[in-house]
Parts: C-alpha cells; sequence; structure tokens
C-alpha cells in the first residue's frame, strides 16, 4: 500500500474524540500550571511590597527624629544670631560680653543634614519601584525622597556659602573671637569640651579682639550684617524642617494606612 493510503487510512480509524480530549487535558494543564505560577509570583510579590513599605516606614521614623533634631539645633542658632546682631547694632554691656562671644562661636559652626533612604534607594536600584501596586502612593513616595532630596542639596549649598565661606571664614581670619568649647549640637558639646580640657588654655572676653573695636568700626558693622545672613540662613532651616517634617508624617501614615489595610 503506498503511504499516502497508509496515512488517509490511519485517519479515519484514529480516535478522535479521545485526541480532542487529550489536547484540552494538555491545554487546561499549560493554564493550571501558568495560573499557579501567576499566583505565586504575585504572593512573591505582595511579600516583597510589604518590605519594601515596612522599610520605608521605619527609615521615615528615623527621619522625623532627624529632622526634629536638626530644627532644634537650628532654632538655637537662630536664638543666638538675634542675640548677637541686637548687640552689634545696640551696644553690648560688658557683662553680656562673654554670653555674645560663646554665641558668636557657636555660629561659626553647622550642621549637616542627611536622611535616610536605604530601602528607597534599594527599590529604585533594583527597578522593583512598580511592586508597590498603590500608583497614588508610590507617586508620593518617589515624590517625598525626590524632594527631600533637593532640600538637603540646599541645606549643604547655604551651609558652604553663608556658613562657611561668608561667616565662618571672615570670624577665623580676622581673629575677631577667640574659640568657644560650646554648640547647639548636644553631641557635639562632650568632644569640644575634652578637646578645651587637652589645650588647657582659659579663654575670656580679654581674647575676643572684637570687643576692643570701636563700636562704630566697620568691621563690627560688616560683622553684624554678616550675623544676620547667617542667622537667615538658620531661620529658614527651621521652617523647612517643620515643612519636610509634615510631608514625611503624611506619607508615612499613608503607607501605615496601606499596610494595615492589605496586610491587617
Amino acid at each position: 500500500m503506498n503511504p499516502v493510503g497508509r496515512l488517509s487510512r490511519d485517519l479515519r480509524e484514529m480516535r478522535w474524540g479521545q485526541v480532542v480530549v487529550e489536547l484540552l487535558l494538555l491545554v487546561l494543564g499549560i493554564l493550571i500550571a501558568l495560573a499557579i505560577d501567576d499566583a505565586m509570583q504575585d504572593r512573591r510579590d505582595a511579600k516583597m511590597e510589604r518590605q519594601y513599605l515596612e522599610g520605608i516606614v521605619r527609615d521615615l521614623d528615623r527621619d522625623l527624629l532627624v529632622l526634629k533634631e536638626f530644627g532644634a539645633y537650628h532654632e538655637g542658632q537662630t536664638a543666638d544670631s538675634i542675640k548677637a546682631y541686637r548687640a552689634l547694632r545696640g551696644g553690648t554691656d560688658v557683662k553680656d560680653r562673654e554670653d555674645l562671644s560663646r554665641a558668636l562661636s557657636r555660629l561659626m559652626s553647622r550642621r549637616t543634614l542627611r536622611l535616610s533612604h536605604p530601602t528607597y534607594s534599594n527599590l529604585v536600584g533594583t527597578g522593583n519601584v512598580g511592586l508597590i501596586r498603590n500608583v497614588e502612593l508610590r507617586d508620593r513616595i518617589v515624590g517625598l525622597y525626590e524632594a527631600n532630596e533637593r532640600w538637603v542639596s540646599i541645606i549643604d549649598r547655604n551651609n558652604l556659602v553663608f556658613v562657611d565661606q561668608m561667616f565662618a571664614e571672615y570670624m577665623m581670619n580676622n581673629g575677631l573671637v577667640a574659640p568657644r568649647p560650646t554648640s547647639n549640637l548636644a553631641s557635639a558639646n562632650q568632644q569640644n569640651e575634652s578637646f578645651d580640657a587637652l589645650m588647657g588654655v582659659p579663654v575670656g572676653v580679654g581674647d575676643d579682639r572684637l570687643w576692643g573695636l570701636p563700636p562704630d568700626s566697620p568691621e563690627r558693622a560688616v560683622l553684624a550684617n554678616k550675623v544676620w545672613y547667617r542667622g537667615l540662613v538658620s531661620h529658614s532651616a527651621v521652617t523647612q524642617a517643620d515643612d519636610v517634617m509634615r510631608d514625611v508624617s503624611a506619607v508615612r501614615d499613608a503607607i501605615a494606612a496601606e499596610l494595615q489595610r492589605r496586610w491587617p
């Protein structure tokens, strides 16, 4: 029998019902396997999403503590600048000179701000941002971190220009006030006092060239102007820190609500 005839006969004798059933079972098995795989992947993604959201909440909690301390530091710096500016413009009693010298010495320092973002950096670096299914929440998180990054850059720039270059360099280059072991940053006071003890040289108003200058001297006028701008930097930092704390708290609470809704 020729091959064509044999093939034709085999096809006529084939149990097509069984073939269809087997084919359907095969397709169904593939679809079930794919569905199971998708379900497992969804569970893995949901687990990672939860871990990311919980990590961001922890990071934002740390940021709130840092921002609170940052604001308190700059409140102290603002108060020192107001005290110093008024004294330089209006005259200083001899009994107040040591207090003012200490205030001017504190204004020579500045506070570097670094916010915590390890979870967000990992989220972006791994390309897993899309795991956060709530699009509105995801956009708020991304917007918060981008805004905070810009703000920290502004703080760094203000520290460099207005504190380091404009104020601190002028004070040190002109020797107007001798350094004092004092700071509005509580964690720095112990270190400053320890170093001062190692120096072992007491400092007083007699070591400050500032108080030997006439009240109407150009140097005092220049210093008063610099103190004004130095104070403005800290006052702005306090206001901005309050705004950032509100934004951080709002996003943190929104994430906590999402966690409670999805994984009560």
